[in-house]
This record gives structure tokens, sequence and C-alpha cells, in this order.
């Protein structure tokens, strides 16, 4: 079981993914492939979120941070300084403005790059 803070943040993110008429699976999917597990994790509060993981959920819901978790207290392992909580809002927000093709096609492309940065690596 979760701290009531994530217990809460699960019940917001419930609420706003119902609103929005997405499944769990679905809402996983558009926030950032998690698996649907994974979401009903995060929706029961018992599992915590990385800040990037949050910040993907709110660019899905097309809401701040604050105004999903603003008054509550959840533990991250790695905030992020409020410059790059605002750039990764932007950058998730123009994600998610991309169509379904253009994304797939960013994701075969990053991983080819991180594959060569992998081999090469070894080479050393």
């Amino acid at each position: 079981m979760g701290t009531p803070a994530l217990i809460e943040l699960g019940n917001r993110i419930r609420e706003r993914r119902i609103a929005a008429g997405l499944t769990a699976g679905q809402a996983a999917e558009r926030a950032g492939n998690y698996s649907q597990r994974t979401w009903f994790h995060w929706e029961a509060g018992e599992r915590s979120f990385a800040i990037e993981q949050l910040l993907s959920i709110c660019a899905m819901f097309d809401c701040t941070l604050n105004e999903l978790a603003g008054d509550l207290t959840i533990p991250s392992a790695h905030p992020l300084p409020k410059d790059l909580q605002r750039q990764s809002m932007e950058f998730l927000r123009s994600w998610w403005q991309l169509p379904e093709n253009k994304r797939r096609a960013v994701r075969r492309l990053v991983k080819i790059l991180l594959k060569q940065e992998q081999e090469n690596f070894e080479r050393l």
C-alpha cells in the first residue's frame, strides 16, 4: 500500500482518465508506452513515479504538474529543477502533437542511435 499522497494522486489520475474517456490501457499507452499493469499500480497508489513519468502523464492530460498534484508531497527519486520541468512539459506537449507514425519513426531512430552508441562504447 502506498502513502496517502500517492493514493490521492492515483485517485486524481483515475478521475482524469475516466473524464477523458480512456481505458487504463489506452492511458498507459498514450502517456508513454507504459504497461497497463504499471498504470493500475499508479492509480491504486501502490507505485511511486519518476518526475519524467508524472510530466508525461500531465502532458497527456494537458495539465501542469501543479494542477495534478500541487498540494501533495510526492516522493521522487530524481526531482528536476523548475526550468527542466518547464522544458520537459514543452517537449512532451510537442511530442504528443506529432502523429503516431512520426512518433514511431522517432522511436526507431533513437533505438538505432542508442545501439550505435553502445557498439562504440563496447569497442573502447
